[in-house]
């Protein structure tokens, strides 16, 4: 994640005939200078929407490309005020607000405290600021939002927010802007356009790997790169046959990255990496400041703008990359404290229900089963628990059912599923109590909410190993740390991949054209 120095020492030349894919490119700062490149193999490992005028896409693929949507994801690192006469500052290091999230129009629903997450809850109360990370997000838009817009309905909602419990006082350190979470329809997963992705693989020497393939998360790029090369005939075939061969990776985030690792472990030597901006790790970013320190301690705060935890699904993907987090453990992101998730409740519950402004998610979780299944708020909570834990089961036997055992998305089109939102998923199979734990886990992380989602992206999101985790983390009598984080963040992890792997990153690139068919 670190800016580097471009790491190529390509020069303008002309790309050898031999090589089936030709690419021309400059150098931001030197765009007189146009480099020629020839590769056997091109990874894209971007939003492909982003070379429409620079690749020869065929009809197929602009027909696929065409109907992708996406979200836009603004983070914020705040340094704040502590305000401490705010008991809901000393109980939540993480405050999710449901309704703001809804309508999908870059409101502020959520908060992590950083300072909490590294010190813990306790220390953080008495410190004179917190380093605190705010999340907006907005919906499927022809016109995005700017980074100055979002600025300012921040600042906006934080000074009327009845559930902010900092002080108005603070400073912004940081802000990260990016389109996020790009997906289908369900009228598109209908048409099987995520399969057809699979059928395209290796076509004209090209491999997609970004995202958009299956699911925008570390671990699903990690999987589906996997799922592609052992299972996708088509997408082997274009490997090249000699391990010097070039290859070349149109971006340098999570999926670039893990790919180059990928092929490195295959033998293959001759790998750039080609990325338009000065730093590598994309859509995850993690800052480190040096400052506020409890008064007992010097040590630095980690703060993450865009990926965060870990959980046990992301076991497998620890054990296969484990050289790249030396020295980088896993840490109980709740400090032991069994409360550290708040909920909003505002516009979530019937009139009848007396309920605090903000709750633990634990007691959030159990109020909304009441609600949704048409209980009093006073009805015997021990058997409420129990039906949770029950559906739960249901709902991991039916994803095997819908999903099969496949990682990370299954071989063909689950049709049961594909004219369903996620909500209307959970109601028609009678598992609306587990409406208020599924949008935590779900919605928080910015991928859309459970209301307008596809029933398939909730599935693919929320799996069996998931679904064990919900329960370690919220039903177990022992405070398990199930959901964590890493002690030096992920952006520790790109900087070892970077130089562990060797990787080599050109650094500025705007291309100019890609050419298929020499």
């Amino acid at each position: 994640m670190k800016k580097q120095k471009n790491s190529s020492n390509a020069k303008p030349s002309s790309a050898s005939p031999l090589h089936p894919i030709r690419l021309e490119y400059t150098i931001k700062g030197n765009e007189k200078s146009i480099i020629e490149k020839g590769c056997e193999l091109l990874v894209i490992a971007c939003d492909p929407r982003n070379l429409y005028t620079i690749c020869d896409y065929t009809a197929e693929e602009r027909a696929i490309f065409d109907k992708l949507r996406n979200f836009t994801f603004h983070t914020s690192l705040l340094k704040v005020k502590v305000n401490s006469s705010s008991p809901k500052t000393k109980t939540y290091s993480v405050i999710f607000a449901p309704k703001p999230l809804q309508d999908m129009n870059g409101s502020v629903y959520a908060y992590r405290n950083e300072s909490a997450k590294q010190f813990g809850p306790e220390h953080a109360s008495t410190m004179t600021h917190n380093l605190v990370t705010v999340y907006q997000l907005e919906g499927e838009a022809e016109t995005p939002l700017s980074t100055s817009k979002f600025k300012e309905i921040l600042e906006q909602q934080l000074k009327d927010s009845d559930w902010w419990p900092f002080s108005t006082d603070y400073e912004v350190l940081k802000t990260f802007t990016t389109p996020y979470f790009n997906h289908f329809s369900n009228e598109d997963l209908k048409k099987g356009l995520t399969w057809e992705i699979l059928n395209l693989q290796g076509q004209n020497n090209t491999l997609y790997v970004h995202g958009f393939t299956c699911f925008e998360s570390v671990l699903h790029c990690w999987d589906y790169a996997a799922l592609m090369l052992d299972f996708v005939g088509s997408a082997k075939q274009p490997l090249p046959t000699k391990l010097e061969a070039p290859i070349v990776i149109l971006g340098a985030g999570v999926s670039g990255l893990l790919f180059a690792i990928r092929l490195k472990r295959l033998g293959y030597t001759n790998i750039e990496i080609l990325e338009s901006t000065d730093r590598y790790s994309g859509k995850t970013y993690t800052l480190i400041e040096d400052e506020p320190y409890p008064s007992e301690s010097k040590e630095k705060t980690i703060c993450e703008l865009g990926t965060c935890y870990l959980s046990p699904a992301y076991y497998h993907l620890l054990e296969d990359l484990k050289e790249f987090f030396v020295d980088n453990n896993q840490i109980d992101f709740a400090k032991n404290d069994p409360n550290f998730r708040g909920v909003v409740t505002q516009g979530e519950f019937p009139d009848s229900f007396d309920v605090a402004p903000i709750i633990t998610q634990q007691d959030y979780i159990l109020l909304k089963a009441k609600a949704l299944l048409g209980l009093p708020q006073n009805s015997d909570s021990q058997s409420i628990m129990l039906q949770i834990a029950l559906d739960l089961a249901r709902y991991s036997i039916l994803h095997w059912e819908i999903m099969g055992s496949q990682t990370p998305m299954p071989p063909k089109p689950p049709t049961v599923l594909l004219e369903k939102t996620f909500y209307q998923f959970l109601e028609d199979n009678k598992l609306l109590s587990l409406v208020g734990m599924m949008e935590y886990i779900y919605s928080v992380q910015g991928y859309g909410v459970m209301r307008s989602i596809p029933a398939y992206y909730g599935l693919i999101w929320i799996t069996p190993i998931v679904i064990q985790t919900i329960l370690l983390d919220n039903m177990s009598p022992k405070n398990i740390p199930v959901v964590t984080a890493l002690k030096k963040g992920w952006g520790d992890v790109w900087d070892q991949i970077v130089t562990k792997g060797n990787l080599r990153i050109t650094y500025l690139v705007e291309t100019k054209s890609i050419t298929r068919h020499c």
